[in-house]
């Protein structure tokens, strides 16, 4: 990768393109989903009381900050990747950002569906994190709602993360030597 060049070219090769939009498409569903719970709402959290935390310290009001600055790239950078004006974009900040991207939500969805299985086959009864579900929901049983309603989540973030790779994997191989370094 030559680092020069730019993100997205005028007309995107119809390959990198789907990939971008099927991360947009990912992206603005995640964060819908993320501000209706931000407003209350409870439809994929289960059925325990206290799966939402609250941000009670300084520390978790700017940790949700960047957590709000991440989800406006995740958005932003896919649908950059399929219009004229992405080509603003220098390709390895495209490339940096969807590849950590990808790493976050990819690790984030894996580690939770891990911890599930360990709770549930009783390997690790308090799983990744050393919690108990009690601790995790506030209830020592959650409901199979609950739990199943945490796997969908968890998989959600992993199918994030490999739609981001893809796009990662689809836009950096037209920075190779040989190809055009636009999506042209």
């Amino acid at each position: 990768m030559t680092g020069s060049g730019t993100a997205a070219g005028a007309g995107p090769a119809p390959e990198p393109r789907r990939a971008a939009l099927a991360a947009f498409g990912w992206a603005v569903v995640f964060t819908a989903m993320h501000v209706y719970w931000f407003a209350g709402g409870r439809f994929g959290l289960g059925d325990a009381p206290d799966v939402v935390p609250e941000a009670t310290s300084t520390g978790d009001r700017v940790q949700g900050a960047v957590i709000v600055g991440m989800f406006a790239v995740g958005i932003v950078l896919p649908l950059a990747l399929t219009r004229p004006w992405g080509r603003r974009i220098p390709r390895w900040a495209a490339l940096f950002c969807l590849w950590t991207g990808a790493a976050l939500v990819a690790v984030r969805g894996g580690a939770g569906l891990l911890d599930t299985a360990l709770r549930s086959t009783g390997l690790a009864p308090h799983g990744l994190t050393g919690l108990t579900y009690e601790q995790i929901t506030g209830d020592a049983h959650p409901s199979a709602y609950t739990i199943w309603s945490g796997v969908c989540v968890d998989a959600y973030f992993v199918l994030g993360g490999v739609l981001y790779g893809l796009t990662a994997l689809r836009l950096g191989r037209r920075a190779r030597p040989g190809r055009p370094v636009t999506a042209d």
